[in-house]
């Protein structure tokens, strides 16, 4: 599709190399900073020694199915960086999973939408490196506090599909109003919530609570007049 392609194109190309699976945090200077990748210490305990995909087959069925296989050759890519420097996937939890609505997940299903199902899938991998949510939730002392709440050290990271941001997750308030953080981190910007990390082989796994990547994909899937709906 000629529509789909585009937005493949537009989307910029993000030179995926070990040393940035990081977006470095501007500073008060307005420089940014990078942040290099490897990381040895796991966010959670550990599952029993079984490949990525059967993880992914008993504990994600409906992400497994919907998007992760959807991405070529997934699995062997995942195999050689968990031989290497390991692997971050954000998967969302099996509840929002089943509560995509059905046009929806027959958008995803359909043969005609593949190349924007590849593309939903891919803001979900990090197939370079482990970025574990300690990492995530680091804070930069070398600048100074905003309302005595010291920054983050990143300000994103760099997956298969593009860049997604990583911030801090709130809580309370009205309306996206006066909540305060709560110690937990979210990513992209629909601040899908780390609800909890999993170490998988060399690679970890966080659970979010909601998609990570942009809204603007959706649209697209739009574009595919489905009959009956």
């Amino acid at each position: 599709m000629a529509w789909a392609r585009f937005f493949l194109a537009a989307i910029a190309v993000v030179h995926r190399s070990p040393v940035d699976a990081f977006v470095g945090v501007p500073s008060r200077q307005g420089v940014a900073r990078t942040v290099t990748l490897w990381e040895s210490n796991a966010s959670s305990d550990a599952t029993e020694a079984e490949s990525v995909e059967a993880y992914f087959q008993k504990n994600y069925p409906l992400f497994e199915s919907l998007l992760l296989s959807k991405i070529p050759n997934i699995y062997s890519t995942l195999r050689e960086s968990d031989s290497s420097n390991g692997f971050t996937i954000f998967c969302p939890s099996n509840s929002v999973m089943e509560n995509i609505d059905s046009k929806r997940k027959v958008q995803i299903s359909d043969l005609r939408n593949n190349e924007v199902t590849e593309k939903l899938a891919s803001y979900h991998v990090i197939p370079n490196g482990k970025v574990t949510q300690e990492r995530l939730k680091r804070e930069d002392w070398t600048v100074p506090r905003v309302d005595g709440v010291a920054a983050l050290s990143i300000g994103g990271v760099l997956t298969l599909g593009g860049e997604l941001r990583v911030g801090r997750s709130k809580s309370g308030g009205f309306m996206g109003f006066g909540g305060k953080e709560d110690g937990g981190v979210v990513i992209g910007n629909n601040e899908a919530r780390v609800v909890k990390s999993t170490t998988v082989g060399n690679g970890v796994v966080h659970e979010v609570d909601g998609f990570v990547a942009p809204d603007l994909i959706w649209r697209y899937f739009d574009q595919l007049r489905i009959p009956g709906f």
